[in-house]
């Protein structure tokens, strides 16, 4: 994604090395952003994998700002100071409502983009895929109530909104289409196994039968 926004030079991106520093200095950097709420040995695990995580702004501004020489990204000139701009009004912002969460703004508009992709991003993609499928290729019915239960426990909505948020927009509505056709397909072979299973059976007991008869 870095190379095809052209935010890193190519030949950082092709360094294995670069490449495998880039990402632990980003997962560094999330886990110091991102504070998730302190859950007891009690809580129920669903509870834990939902949490929904403060978002420190001021500290991932503060983090990526060091990236930035270290992996040469190259970035616009307003860059900083839109940052920084968006650094401020989140301040104000937890100063009016202490309970102010920047990502509950920032999903949902996120969760369209990725719908979207409007630039027809090969990685994008594979990230929507990869949140409804399973490793095998299939749609995964259990990572799909994962991503709308988070969505909404998020974004503050119902599931409901979160659905109809998806298939009011044109690719929502051919991804919803993709999931259906797919699980429909899925069902009609188990009922093809199912019915081939009984026939088998039937046919079984018509041998089992003209061998006793021929006793």
């Amino acid at each position: 994604l870095f190379g095809e926004l052209r935010l890193i030079p190519q030949h950082v991106l092709d360094d294995e090395g670069e490449r495998a520093a880039l990402a632990e200095a980003l997962r560094i950097t999330f886990k110091n952003s991102l504070l998730y709420p302190v859950t007891t040995a009690s809580a129920p695990r669903e509870d834990s994998i939902t949490a929904i995580p403060d978002l420190k702004f001021d500290k991932l501004l503060d983090s990526l700002s060091r990236l930035v020489p270290r992996f040469q990204f190259d970035l616009p000139p307003y860059f900083i100071n839109n940052a920084r701009a968006l650094s401020t009004l989140e301040g104000i912002a937890k100063v009016l409502d202490p309970s102010f969460n920047v990502l509950t703004i920032m999903y949902p508009y996120a969760l369209n983009r990725l719908l979207q992709n409007p630039t027809q991003s090969p990685v994008v993609e594979r990230t929507l895929q990869t949140l409804i499928r399973s490793n095998d290729g299939r749609i995964d019915r259990r990572k799909i109530r994962r991503l709308l239960r988070d969505s909404a426990l998020i974004s503050g909505v119902s599931k409901r909104r979160v659905v109809w948020d998806v298939v009011k927009t044109k690719p929502g509505r051919k991804l919803t289409r993709s999931i259906l056709g797919e699980d429909f397909r899925m069902l009609l072979k188990g009922n093809g196994r199912r019915n081939n299973a009984l026939t088998d059976g039937r046919r079984q007991k018509r041998k089992k039968k003209w061998f006793y008869l021929e006793l």
